[in-house]
């Protein structure tokens, strides 16, 4: 009896609140204490994460002082996947992937050498607020939840609960299909240009349910809209229709449009956009326009001609990147027909039928025989950095107009056009350093990170250097960091991450989950 009871005062005495495995340790500084329930001064957040999350994008992970006065001093941070029936034993469970939580460039985290997939303090120095990246994992991985436990002194802490804990769910929407986070707080120090393509990909062959029966008369309107501030809409879902939007919805008329846009111009527009419309609906035109920090979002519409009042477009698309506060090299969104809810008309070539009284901008419903998530999108507007410019004490206003760039007119455009944004490569190259920004050679790779399956693990892995002072390695947070120059922290990264494969045991993997 005293044997057990011995055991079981050590599994409580390893155990971060919940009945986890005695094998991974994430009570801050080792403490013996027993944790506090939180007190709702510290929470944890994932910055553009409500309560769904996009397979295998990064976020950012921020665990702060509600006050921003509030100090702690040590923390863990980890992420935890849903629960699954073991694939080899059903009377087991194992954990779903919850994806890769490492250290943030320039942050006060470092890799938790005693528990996978988890950061801690890189000092003792009380903070605020510190941030990690997560790396979502691939698709079908449901839930996770991100965690953190948190000591203001050595003895002091609190667990993971409430406002500690954070659960998000994977969002199984097309990624091309959702907007970008809206930034409230662009922090970019410079402005920037960028090109606008609309592709067309509208056509009887694509669209046989949903495109007009006289197929020589369908087109889109030109393209028009603006970059802007978070004051002004060209629309809004949910809202009536401006007359401008109203007359280019039905008659595929700009000239309204462009001058309620034109009244707002050098106040809270920064560039007037105009595309003109590509020759046929499977075709492309393109434009170019300038973002400020304080103008960083874009609506543009086209009208479907012929039609009742639909039309295709964005509304305050974020170009500003929610995670960084810089701007966003490429962005692609599929668009899909809007009813300006301002002629009842059921086909393309209704005659005209006023809606009395107007009804707020929905989704179109163009054919109810089709399912709506069989619906293709009708076009795809691509966002390019071209390049960007210092900031000047008045920014100048544009109007801006391109010429119409065809593509090949044939099937297999869409046959093969991607259905998943561009993905960035995860392993960043290694740069040389120069005499002026003296870098350390990096340390080895740190062990292979990630779901072990079938004793295999795919994942991620991590490596380190350091800037150089003197011949001495310098940390990014410390005294002595001051002494490294700026434009060297901003050209050379301190970390680098790299997929990887490795083995594993998958039955001492599932004692550390």
């Amino acid at each position: 009896m005293g044997y057990v009871l011995e055991v079981f005062i050590l599994l409580v005495t390893f155990t971060i609140c919940t009945c986890e495995d005695i094998l991974c340790d994430r009570r801050p500084l080792g403490t013996t204490t027993d944790p506090l329930p939180p007190d709702s001064r510290f929470k944890i957040e994932i910055i553009g994460v409500n309560d769904k999350y996009i397979p295998t994008r990064q976020y950012t992970i921020r665990l702060s002082a509600m006050d921003g006065v509030s100090t702690f001093i040590a923390f863990t941070i980890w992420a935890r996947g849903d629960i699954k029936p073991h694939d080899k034993n059903p009377q087991k469970t194992a954990h779903l992937d919850p994806g890769f939580v490492f250290p943030a460039p320039h942050s006060e985290t470092t890799p938790n050498k005693k528990c996978n997939n988890s950061v801690v303090q890189t000092d003792l120095t009380p903070k605020t607020s510190v941030e990690a990246y997560w790396k979502a994992p691939k698709k079908e991985n449901k839930c996770v939840t991100i965690n953190a436990v948190v000591a203001v002194k050595r003895d002091v802490w609190y667990r993971q609960d409430g406002p500690l804990s954070k659960r998000v769910c994977e969002d199984r929407r097309n990624v091309l299909d959702m907007q970008p986070t809206k930034n409230d707080n662009c922090t970019a120090q410079e402005d920037a240009r960028y090109l606008l393509t609309f592709e067309g990909m509208w056509s009887y062959n694509t669209h046989s349910k949903m495109f007009p029966e006289s197929e020589d008369l369908a087109r889109f309107s030109d393209v028009v809209g603006a970059s802007h501030n978070s004051k002004f809409n060209v629309f809004k879902y949910n809202s009536d229709a401006s007359e401008g939007l109203k007359r280019l919805a039905e008659q595929g008329n700009t000239t309204q449009l462009e001058i309620e846009i034109m009244k707002q111009l050098g106040r809270n527009i920064r560039t007037i956009i105009k595309a003109v419309a590509p020759p046929k609906t499977n075709m492309m035109t393109t434009s170019m326009f300038r973002v400020t920090r304080e103008h960083h979002l874009v609506s543009l519409v086209t009208a479907l001609i012929p039609s009742p009042d639909w039309f295709l477009g964005v509304s305050n698309m974020e170009l500003c990147d929610v995670r960084t506060g810089t701007w966003a090299n490429n962005l692609t969104l599929n668009l899909y027909p809007m009813d300006a809810g301002t002629d009842s008309g059921k086909k393309f070539e209704s005659s005209n039928d006023e809606t009395m009284p107007p009804q707020p901008i929905s989704p179109a419903v163009i054919n109810p025989s089709v399912p709506k998530e069989e619906v293709r999108p009708f076009a795809r507007l691509q966002f390019d950095l071209i390049r960007t410019y210092a900031r000047t004490a008045t920014s100048e206003v544009t109007y801006e107009v391109t010429n119409t760039e065809e593509v090949e007119e044939t099937e297999t455009v869409y046959a093969t056009t991607p259905t998943t944004q561009r993905e960035t490569r995860m392993e960043i190259a290694s740069e040389e350093s120069d005499p002026n920004c003296p870098m350390s050679g990096w340390d080895e790779w740190l062990s292979c990170e990630g779901e072990c399956i079938d004793n295999q693990i795919e994942g991620y892995q991590m490596r380190f250097r350091h800037h150089m002072v003197n011949n001495q390695p310098v940390d990014l947070i410390g005294p002595l960091s001051k002494r490294i120059p700026k434009d060297c922290i901003e050209k050379y990264s301190v970390t680098e991450l790299r997929a990887c494969t490795d083995s594993c045991d998958e039955e001492e993997n599932e004692a550390q989950e």
